[in-house]
This record gives C-alpha cells, structure tokens and sequence, in this order.
C-alpha cells in the first residue's frame, strides 16, 4: 500500500513539474470591429468606445489606455471592467474622458485573459479642434 501510495505521489510531483503549460497561458484575446462615437469631437467631450472581444479561456479584465498629446509616460485608464472566467465573448464599451488643454488623445483596448495573457487593439487617435476652429464663419 505505502509502494503504490508513494508511486501515485511521485507521479503526480512530476507532472506538476511539467515546464510546457497549454494553450489558455498563450492565447490572447481576439478584438472586433471597434466604434467610437461621437464622430465630431469637441473640447470637453466624453468618447465612448465599444469593442466586441472574446477568450475562450475567460478574461481578468477589458479597459482603454489612452494618453494626451503623445505623452506615453502618462497613461489614464478607462473604468476596468472585469468580466470574469467563465464569460468567454462581451461587448466592452468605456469612456475617455477629456483633459484640459489635450489637443491630441490617443487610444487602446486592452485586454488580459483568465491566464494573464495580455492583448491590445492597434492604437487609435483623434484630435481635439481649437475654440476657434470649432466655430463656423459668420458670412459676410
């Protein structure tokens, strides 16, 4: 009995030494066809975005990381959502919200998986017209 217990123990502490982990630690998630709206943007104006994403081993969360006139060294998040394991397909919708003085925003959805798999949409961005250029000629 002890033989086969410790054959079963030592089997087992083998296995869990496997360095090949499958596929769910590898696979990131897949993006659809994002919309972003309003399509005319104007200072202090919230953008919503929407993505269809989908994991088939789940997800530990979806958000936007976007930043302000090319500045990469500082990131705002959108709200985090975090839908969980077992959902495996959701449309994520989240807001960036404006910075004063921003003239240029740039954007990506990101997403990490259930096993920590990061991915992320290509990068998108708009630019915020001047006071002046958002008021239309008076004719003369």
């Amino acid at each position: 009995m002890n033989a086969r217990l410790f054959t079963v123990v030592a089997a087992l502490c083998l296995a869990a030494c496997n360095p090949d982990r499958g596929p769910e630690y590898t696979t990131p998630a897949e993006f659809g066809e994002m919309s972003v709206s309003p399509q005319a943007v104007v200072s202090e104006t919230e953008i919503a975005v929407k993505v269809p994403v989908s994991c088939q081993y789940g997800f530990r969360s979806v958000y936007i990381a976007y930043w302000f006139d090319d500045d990469v060294g500082d990131v705002d998040y959108s709200m985090r959502t975090n839908p969980g394991k077992n959902i495996t397909s959701f449309t994520y919708e989240g807001t960036i919200s404006w910075k004063s003085g921003a003239r240029k925003v740039t954007f990506q959805v990101w997403a990490i998986s259930a096993y920590n798999v990061p991915s992320y949409t290509q990068s998108r961005s708009y630019t915020i017209p001047d006071e002046e250029e958002e008021k239309p000629e008076q004719p003369n």
